[in-house]
C-alpha cells in the first residue's frame, strides 16, 4: 500500500518536469511551397492555422528568400512569433518555374526529415506555390483542402496515386521517369487539377493536359473507381465504376512492348432510347478504339521527347543482363509499341 501511495504522490512531481509545449502557442506548419526567386534564390513559404474561439480557421502564411532551403527555414523562424513546428505538414508545393530549374535537393532534405512522413502529397503549381497557398479554400484550412482534393481525385478521377515516397522512388529508378500533379489556382477560393507534369533529369519535361488524363491513368496506374463520357454516334453515355488494370510484354529482336489494357465499367446514363444489348457492344468498340487510339498516341509523343512515365525501360532492364541504358535510351525512341484494350460493360442503368 505504502508503494502504491508513494507512486501516486511522486507521479504530479515527475510530469512537472516534462517540457511541455501548449498547441495554441505553436505554429504547427500544415504545408510548404517553394518557388525560384531572383539571382537562383529560394522563396519559402510555411502555411499554418489558427482556430479561432467560434471554431472557424484562419489560414496564416510567412515567406522568407534566400540561398537554401535551411536558411530559408532559419528566416522564418527569426520571424514567428511562436516556435514552428513541421510535425502537421501534408502538402508540398513546387512552383513551375523552380520545377523547371530543378528541385530534387529539397525533395531529398523532405526525405531526411523525420518531422515529416513520406506520404504526404506533393504537387507542382501553375505560377507561384505561394500564390496557391495564400488563397483560402474550404474550411477546414487550405492544407486539408488541397490534400482532399488530391485524394479524391487519385481514388475517384483521373489522378494516378503519388506522394512524396512514391515520387522520390519514381525519380531515383532506372528506367521510370517520375510524374506530378499540376494545380492551377482558378481563384481565391477554388483550385482545379489542370494536369499532370512529367520529369527527366530532375525538370519538367511535359505536361499531359486535363483531357487525355484518362488515359494516362490507364497507362500508369489502375482505376479502382472512376468515371468517362463516351460518344456513341450522336449519343452519349456515362460509365461509371471504372476498374481497370495493366500488363506490359516486352518481346525482342525486334524490340516491342505490348500494352494490355482491361477495362470493367457500369453504363449508368445514356443519351438514346435504351441500353440493349447492341448498344453495350457498341459502346464496348468504341471505348476500345478511343483507348487504343489515345494511349498510342500518348506514348509516341513520350518516346518524342525521351520519356518514360510508363517504366517500360524498367521492366527491359530487369529482364536484360547487362542492361546498357545508355543504349536503351536509343532502342526507347524507335520500339514498336502496341495497345490492346479489352472493354467489358457490366450492366446498365439509367436512361435519359
Amino acid at each position: 500500500m505504502k508503494k502504491y501511495l508513494f507512486i501516486l504522490l511522486i507521479f504530479p512531481l515527475l510530469t512537472s518536469c516534462v517540457e511541455q509545449q501548449v498547441i495554441d502557442k505553436l505554429n504547427i506548419e500544415t504545408a510548404q511551397g517553394y518557388d525560384l526567386a531572383e539571382n537562383k534564390h529560394l522563396r519559402g513559404t510555411l502555411l499554418f492555422v489558427k482556430y479561432l474561439p467560434d471554431k472557424t480557421v484562419q489560414n496564416r502564411t510567412l515567406s522568407a528568400t534566400a540561398k537554401t532551403n535551411q536558411d530559408v527555414l532559419t528566416d522564418l523562424e527569426r520571424r514567428s512569433s511562436d516556435p514552428l513546428v513541421t510535425g502537421g505538414v501534408g502538402v508540398v508545393l513546387f512552383g513551375e518555374e523552380l520545377a523547371k530549374h530543378g528541385f530534387v535537393k529539397l525533395v531529398d532534405s523532405l526525405q531526411r526529415d523525420p518531422n515529416i512522413g513520406s506520404r504526404l502529397f506533393v504537387a507542382i503549381t501553375e505560377g507561384k506555390a505561394e500564390d496557391v497557398l495564400n488563397g483560402n479554400y474550404g474550411f477546414e484550412g487550405n492544407s486539408t483542402y488541397i490534400r482532399d482534393l488530391l485524394t479524391h481525385n487519385m481514388k475517384n478521377r483521373d489522378i494516378p496515386k503519388v506522394n512524396l515516397h512514391l515520387f522520390a522512388s519514381f525519380y531515383a529508378e532506372e528506367g521510370r521517369d517520375a510524374y506530378l500533379p499540376v494545380l492551377e489556382k482558378v481563384n481565391d477560393i477554388d483550385l482545379n487539377i489542370s494536369g499532370m507534369a512529367i520529369f527527366k533529369n530532375n525538370k519538367i519535361v511535359k505536361k499531359v493536359d486535363e483531357k487525355n488524363l484518362f488515359h494516362f491513368k490507364l497507362l500508369v496506374d489502375k482505376y479502382s473507381e472512376g468515371t468517362k463520357t463516351v460518344e456513341i454516334g450522336k449519343n452519349n453515355a456515362v460509365v461509371r465504376s471504372i476498374h481497370s488494370k495493366n500488363k506490359i510484354k516486352i518481346k525482342k529482336n525486334p524490340l516491342e512492348a505490348i500494352v494490355y489494357i482491361k477495362v470493367n465499367a457500369i453504363v449508368r446514363e445514356y443519351s438514346g432510347r435504351k441500353v440493349t444489348t447492341k448498344v453495350v457492344k457498341r459502346l464496348e468498340k468504341q471505348m476500345e478504339e478511343d483507348i487504343k487510339k489515345e494511349c498510342l498516341h500518348m506514348l509516341k509523343d513520350f518516346q518524342r521527347h525521351g520519356i518514360d512515365p510508363v517504366g517500360f525501360g524498367l521492366r527491359v532492364k530487369n529482364n536484360t543482363r547487362g542492361f546498357d541504358f545508355n543504349k536503351w535510351k536509343d532502342e526507347y525512341k524507335t520500339m514498336k509499341i502496341k495497345i490492346i484494350p479489352k472493354v467489358t460493360i457490366m450492366e446498365s442503368g439509367t436512361v435519359q
